[in-house]
């Protein structure tokens, strides 16, 4: 049962560290991330008897990282709203982080309308943690059209948003 464990967090810690890392991308924040994926094994640890009760254990993995990453950053913000209450300024900084985080949101969801009904189903459904074989089960394609077509809504949709990659 060790080594199944073993095997099942070697797979899919890049894909933890990365969804982590997605929800803690301030650098003040950027250890949280780990702790969060550590979090994140220790609870799939414990419940390692019953992992093969589960037909994608990856995809309960991704759903526990994120329940993980929101308590975190939950916890994080009253922290935050605390110290900040004390001091007087919690209202300003809030109603600003909402602000942006609303123009964000307001910003992604209208590049998202610009990808095609297909490409954006894929896409949300990568996010959400499924392969690129359960993707093309779920929508009648191959595995490397499901590939080709993610690829190509990623740069529209980051072309779309002005965002260029950084080079190695």
């Amino acid at each position: 049962m060790h080594d199944d464990f073993q095997h099942i967090a070697i797979a899919i810690r890049p894909r933890l560290i990365s969804l982590c890392r997605s929800f803690f991308d301030r650098q003040e924040l950027a250890c949280d991330a780990e702790d969060a994926v550590q979090e994140t094994l220790l609870r799939l640890w414990q419940m390692r008897d019953r992992l093969y009760d589960y037909q994608y254990p990856e995809k309960l993995a991704m759903r526990i990282a994120k329940n993980v990453c929101i308590d975190m950053l939950k916890h994080a913000g009253t922290q935050h709203k605390t110290l900040d209450g004390a001091l007087g300024i919690l209202a300003n900084t809030q109603s600003d982080h909402q602000a942006i985080v609303h123009d964000a949101e307001r910003i992604v969801a209208l590049a998202m309308e610009q990808l095609s009904g297909i490409e954006r189903r894929m896409l949300l459904m990568r996010c959400e943690g499924m392969t690129m074989k359960e993707i093309a089960a779920a929508c009648g394609a191959t595995p490397d059209s499901v590939k080709t077509m993610i690829c190509t809504a990623r740069k529209q949709l980051m072309a779309t948003l002005n965002i260029r990659r950084k080079r190695k």
